[in-house]
Parts: C-alpha cells; sequence; structure tokens
C-alpha cells in the first residue's frame, strides 16, 4: 500500500455530485491516505490525524484507528472512488516536515501489518453503501447515511477528464 494525495480539480470535480465530499483546503490540509482496489474500481480512503479521542473510540464499520489511534485513523465514511489522474504519491523521505514524515512512517508500518482487516472494512461498506435502505438494519442505515454517495461518485469517477 502505498500513500497519497488527491488533486484540488478531482475534489472539485466529486464535489458536484456529493456534498459529503470534505474539502482539500486548497492543499493547506490534502488528503492523505491509501488506494485500495475493489471490483475493478479505486477507492481512496482518508486518514484523519492523531487525536485522544481516537485512544477510546471503538474501530466501526466506517472507521479503523491506526495502530490503536496512536497514529490516527482511517475515516471511510469519507472513501471516495479515485482516478489514476488524480492521486498524488507521496513520497515519505522527501517530507521537509520531519515531525509529519515520522508520523506517516509509523502510519505506514501499521497499516501493512493491518492491510488483510483495512481491506476486508473497505469491501464491506461499499457493499452496505449499494445494499438497498429497505435490506439495512437502523444501524447500518445511519452508516450509509454518513458515508459518501459510492453510487452516483463511481459514475463521476468514471467521467473525470
Amino acid at each position: 500500500m502505498r500513500f497519497y494525495n488527491i488533486t484540488n480539480q478531482y475534489i472539485s470535480h466529486l464535489k458536484a455530485f456529493d456534498n459529503k465530499i470534505p474539502d482539500n483546503k486548497n492543499e493547506k490540509r490534502p488528503y492523505t491516505g491509501i488506494v485500495l482496489e475493489i471490483e475493478d474500481i479505486k477507492y481512496f480512503a482518508p486518514f484523519t490525524s492523531p487525536k485522544p479521542k481516537h485512544q477510546t473510540m471503538q474501530n466501526s464499520k466506517d472507521f479503523r484507528k491506526i495502530n490503536g489511534g496512536l497514529y490516527g485513523a482511517i475515516n471511510f465514511n469519507n472513501m471516495i472512488p479515485v482516478a489514476d489522474s488524480a492521486l498524488i504519491q507521496i513520497d515519505i523521505p522527501n517530507i521537509r516536515n520531519k515531525k509529519y514524515q515520522r508520523l506517516l512512517q509509523n502510519q505506514y508500518s501499521a497499516i501493512r501489518s493491518d492491510k488483510e482487516q483495512i481491506k476486508s472494512v473497505a469491501l464491506n461498506l461499499r457493499t452496505l453503501i449499494f445494499t438497498d435502505d429497505r435490506h439495512l438494519s437502523p444501524f447500518d442505515l445511519k452508516v450509509k447515511q454518513r458515508c459518501c454517495n459510492l453510487p452516483i461518485l463511481e459514475k463521476a469517477a468514471r467521467n473525470y477528464q
């Protein structure tokens, strides 16, 4: 697994289809995350930086802690399909901010050892989001409602130039 940022142009493109897409903050606070492939579609799952609350939060259907929350978490609710042309691979050794570089190195190590669980969370969440609301429990419906609209975003990603 490699780490990536997403271009502002692509985020703007997707925001036209789903208002749940968080801003890229003109690359001041860019998306940083991993790319997973599900059914021949690439998905970008963004990280959230470490916060004290992550230590006490539980992993869930749309949230997974990185090393128990010590290195942040993966916000699967903000997972989006991504076009290759929108990906900017992060070169960790060339990061100038040494504290951020160390965080990314730690995240990378933790994610590599947890990659099968991470893939499973992404696949299960995508399946849940594509399930008709009538077949979901009240809890699963709440999870789906806080997630990005993957059926619409997959079409938008395919049409991205």
